[in-house]
């Protein structure tokens, strides 16, 4: 048997999808738009407002109800009038309310009063419809002649418009607003008005209503109504109030961002409204010259594609994944690209941006395979946002926050207005949404306020380029998808990864450096260090015999503590702030390093000794004398670091640094299957006076980088690798690794205070550090000269004896 259903399908469709009333208005002016109107007029004329209508209601007929007076009634209802309506209409109103008897007869008459005066009117001056078009296509709901218009558009690429509605529903978005609605249509060439009546109230009144009893047909007007080819659409039986300031707040919050204004200031004035029959001035220009003032801008460029660069053929590469930050920090004229491609970008999809605060920051987000593979198909956007520092404007430019700029930023600021084939995607860019997480960032960081509250941008997508991303039927965004979650991974990373830490880092520059960083790093070598302690203890507790082993670990790490603090209070008496706060940052990182492969190799031997297995399996007992031999090499390295005094020039063999370091990460690299190979060219090493521990920090920052970024490569038709080629005779070390590489778009700014292209984990100070101590120690360290677009590795060049 066919299908059968209720009529209240419909108003789920309608009334109960659409969530509120500005969308509801937006769908039946997107109709218009579709029709080929030049521009599009709504009429709104209330006598009484509808809680108007129910205050009087309670007052004469509820369960307090007041005894029945004629003239008191009367008197009430002129009271409740709107005062903006013309006093010919009031006048009209009240007659036709007349001088009821009863209570009964006063409500039955004002009932029918304010069906009659309450209108909201749509006018569109398109192709308009004929009576077959009203029959075949308005009231078929669900109709695919705009999708099939759509996709033939797409598919014949002739650029032409294509339509904003798809889904064939947009029109029961009326009886969101009114349940009784009239549509009056004509055509080109046409002698005739057709209308079509829609009374949606017995589907209201009547839950067990069949659609099959809604019988609606068009028919042909004898007299003209429409004086030109048009639609317009008459909405009675109002549902909520429409007063002025009502429209005001509607015009600035989303009748004046329907069309995008960015591409013209004037891309919203073909909507005209009148209220009350007067025309009213509602939708003003954008003004684009405040953006001016804006302390920054940044622009957002992606370009679709795949992320490992593949052979096609005759036809060449195929196209790679390409994301483009572009941050100006106009306040103080400075000035960032930053290009992402390959296994960095993958990277930044697969990783909350900023996230090393948050547990297991290293950890994939979820679906993050999937995501990275919808960077082919989620087609190219293009987004950019102004950025209004509000405090430093209403502390430095009182005059211009207050006469112009602070209605502006608080009327267009909200987040990424999102706009697809030129017209607004709902709710993005709305008060009440933060799909891209700014404000709840913003209010976990302690230190820039990146809201949305002070970003005013757009995001521009296409139908022809971004057909993965699908409006939901209730218009509250993109359906789910792959593509839709790698497009927000995009934004966030740009907006927070990028853009506020490269505003962050202007401000370090011309505020000097930032004590937060080292509040930062203080913290986490504390929570590092209790994780060590308690660990060793426990190592020690269980494993009677490796005492003296797990006490000495125990006594180097209290000595880097204790260095550490030292270091601190030495600080507070230094008036160079740049040179002890890298000094500092420096020591610091390598401590958390320390102490956070100290907390692995300790639990990994708690694991084995859990294991009652470990005791009668050689092969265990051997694991665990691994693991144990670990923690000597890391003993040996902290024994570096633990003592101040020691850090002093002294002639050193370079080539046993270099063993030391492969030493110290030989269980990492082992880890993740790397092989670690060191030259020396003769085989002979050299030396240098230089300050053993700083030249440590050197070397563990160049593996740290390197072996995060291998564990983390896509092209994995190699093993991953890294070579170190020690030339004794010119006294110079080549570091260099097979994977991603560093983008020539990136390279020298890798050396740059507080840059880092590691998503989850980067702070931006180790190879800042490393270079400072290099030049501290007559030593440079420079990138390697770039093959194919990648610096695949560092020359670290020691000067002359």
């Amino acid at each position: 048997m066919a299908v059968a259903f209720k009529a209240r399908v419909l108003l789920e469709l309608g009334a109960e999808l659409i969530s509120s009333d500005p969308v509801a208005l937006y769908e039946l002016i997107k109709n218009g738009i579709d029709a080929g109107t030049k521009h599009v007029e709504v009429h709104i004329n209330m006598l009484l407002q509808p809680s108007a209508y129910r205050a009087l209601f309670n007052a004469y007929c509820g369960t307090q109800a007041k005894d029945w007076d004629q003239d008191e009634f009367l008197a009430d209802l002129d009271e409740h009038l709107e005062d903006l309506a013309p006093e010919v209409a009031k006048k009209e109103f009240l007659n036709s309310v007349g001088k009821p008897t009863s209570a009964h007869s006063a409500f039955e008459k004002l009932h029918k009063a304010c069906f009659e005066a309450n209108s909201i009117r749509v006018v569109d001056w398109g192709h308009g419809m004929n009576k077959e078009e009203l029959q075949s296509s308005y009231l078929t709901i669900g109709t695919p002649s705009r999708l099939k218009q759509k996709i033939a558009i797409l598919d014949s690429g002739s650029g032409g418009r294509v339509p904003l509605g798809e889904k064939g529903i947009g029109r029961l978005a009326a009886m969101r607003l009114g349940h009784f609605v009239t549509v009056v249509t004509t055509k080109k060439d046409s002698s005739q008005d057709f209308q079509l009546v829609l009374d949606w109230r017995p589907v209201f009144s009547n839950p067990d209503l069949d659609a099959s009893a809604l019988d609606f047909e068009p028919k042909s007007l004898k007299a003209r109504q429409l004086p030109k080819p048009g639609t317009t659409l008459v909405i009675q039986d109002i549902q909520s109030d429409w007063s002025l300031s009502k429209l005001r707040e509607l015009a600035d919050s989303d009748l004046g961002k329907l069309a995008d204004p960015f591409a013209s200031g004037y891309a919203n004035q073909f909507i005209k409204v009148f209220y009350q029959g007067k025309e009213q001035n509602l939708i003003t220009a954008f003004h684009s010259k405040n953006l001016e003032q804006a302390d920054a801008e940044c622009t957002i460029s992606f370009r679709a594609g795949s992320i490992v660069s593949q052979v096609a053929g005759r036809n060449g590469r195929v196209q790679e994944a390409r994301l483009q930050v572009t941050t100006k920090y106009t306040r103080f004229n400075k000035t960032e690209v930053l290009l992402h491609e390959g296994a960095h970008l993958a990277d930044r999809v697969s990783h909350l941006p900023g996230g090393r605060r948050r547990k297991n920051a290293g950890e994939k987000l979820a679906r993050s395979d999937e995501v990275v593979a919808a960077l082919a198909s989620l087609g190219d956007f293009e987004a950019k946002f102004y950025w209004f520092n509000r405090g430093r404007l209403i502390r430095e430019e009182r005059d211009l926050w207050r006469d112009s700029l602070e209605k502006f930023v608080r009327s267009w600021s909200g987040g990424l207005l999102v706009y697809r084939d030129g017209f607004r995607v709902y709710p993005y860019g709305s008060a009440g949404d933060d799909w891209l997480d700014l404000d709840r960032k913003a209010l976990a960081s302690s230190a820039y306020k990146l809201n949305r509250a002070q970003i005013i941008g757009y995001l521009r997508v296409s139908s022809a380029k971004n057909g993965a991303l699908q409006d939901q039927t209730n218009r509250e965004g993109f359906r789910d998808c792959p593509e839709k979650e790698a497009l927000r991974r995009l934004l966030r990373q740009a907006i927070i990864a990028d853009c506020k830490t490269f505003l962050e880092k202007v401000d370090k520059q011309i505020k000097g450096a930032d004590e937060e960083t080292i509040k930062d790093i203080d913290e986490r070598i504390a929570d590092s260090s209790d994780l060590v302690v308690a660990s060793l203890k426990g190592l020690r507790d269980r494993v009677p015999a490796e005492a003296e082993t797990v006490q000495a670990v125990l006594h180097e790490l209290a000595e880097v503590q204790d260095a550490w603090e030292r270091a601190k209070q030495a600080l507070s008496a230094k008036d160079s702030e740049v040179e002890k706060y890298a000094h500092l940052a420096g020591v610091g990182l390598m401590v958390e390093l320390l102490a956070h492969e100290l907390a692995r190799s300790t639990e990994a031997a708690l694991e084995l000794l859990e294991d009652k297995k470990t005791a009668r399996d050689p092969a265990k007992l051997q694991l665990l004398a691994a693991v144990l031999k670990t923690l000597d090499r890391r003993i040996r390295v902290i024994d570096e670091l633990s003592i101040p005094g020691r850090q002093r020039k002294a002639l050193h063999d370079i080539g046993s640094l270099v063993k030391l370091m492969k030493e110290f990460y030989q269980s990492k690299l082992d880890r993740h299957q790397i092989t670690m190979n060191v030259h020396f060219k003769p085989k002979a090493s050299f030396t240098r006076r230089v300050e053993k521990g700083q030249v440590l920090q050197i070397l563990d920052n160049l593996l740290s980088n390197s072996v995060y970024w291998l564990s983390r490569r896509l092209e994995r038709d190699e093993a991953p690798t890294i070579q170190i080629s020690v030339a004794t005779g010119s006294g110079a070390i080549e570091f260099v690794d097979n994977g991603p590489g560093i983008p020539v778009s990136v390279g020298e700014k890798v050396f740059d205070p507080f840059y880092s292209t590691k998503p989850e984990d980067g702070r931006g100070l180790g190879l800042y550090i490393a270079r400072r101590l290099a030049k501290e120690n007559d030593m440079t360290i420079q990138l390697l000269p770039a093959v194919d677009g990648k610096h695949r590795g560092f020359l670290i060049q020691f000067a002359e004896k």
